[in-house]
């Protein structure tokens, strides 16, 4: 039986979440109390998200990519994992509730990803208008925005998945997940749900061959 490995991009490939940090930077005194109610699990993922780019003027799109390549720092180890993942013939799925216009530009450096799933963004108008691509298929009902497990489902015939995460917006990655590396907030809920899972700080604590063997 094979593996698949589906990981979350904002505060895991990067060691803190993007789009909290350009709203700090674009939106602090608006988007602010947004991101607490999502991380509070207050208001759904889709909605808070929605909302936060709502914030953002249209013309700030360049600023925000040139912010998050030049200011979003990456979790060390990255591209490690993906060769290690290449070498045991194990597909890399990014699955993100961001961004493909500020995604793409900062994963152009790494070599070994499958496929990138994200979300697009209608800038025709005065601020930034999320496009949900992914949303919950008929098993979930969490309007959870991009839905993780919904996209897993169509990725897997018979494979084992691995997931990689960091906060609430993993939790149902988590559930569906045979094997889970966890970091920050994902790790505290996992310890506390007495959920099995390996924490990790770097990239260079995951060690697949030892998860798979």
């Amino acid at each position: 039986m094979g593996y698949i490995i589906a990981c979350d991009f904002d505060g895991t490939v990067t060691a803190t979440d993007t789009i909290v940090a350009i709203i700090k930077r674009f939106a602090p005194d608006k988007g602010t109390p947004i991101v607490k109610q999502i991380l509070n699990q207050e208001i759904s993922i889709q909605q808070g998200v929605t909302e936060l780019f709502r914030l953002l003027p249209c013309d700030k799109k360049d600023e925000v990519i040139q912010f998050a390549l030049e200011e979003v720092k990456l979790r060390p180890g990255f591209q490690k994992l993906l060769d290690d993942a290449r070498v045991l013939n194990i597909p890399f799925y990014i699955i993100s509730g961001g961004m493909h216009f500020f995604i793409d530009p900062i994963l152009k450096q790494f070599n070994g990803i499958n496929r990138v799933f994200a979300n697009e963004v209608d800038f025709s108008k005065h601020t930034m208008e999320v496009k949900w691509t992914h949303l919950c298929d008929a098993q979930c009902t969490g309007d959870c925005g991009t839905c993780k497990p919904s996209i897993v489902r169509q990725l897997v015939k018979d494979e084992r998945v691995i997931a990689i995460g960091d906060s609430v917006t993993d939790l149902k990655l988590l559930a569906i997940a045979d094997v889970a590396f966890t970091t920050s907030k994902l790790t505290q809920f996992a310890r506390e749900k007495g959920i099995d899972h390996h924490h990790f700080e770097t990239f260079d604590d995951i060690k697949l061959s030892e998860v798979i063997s």
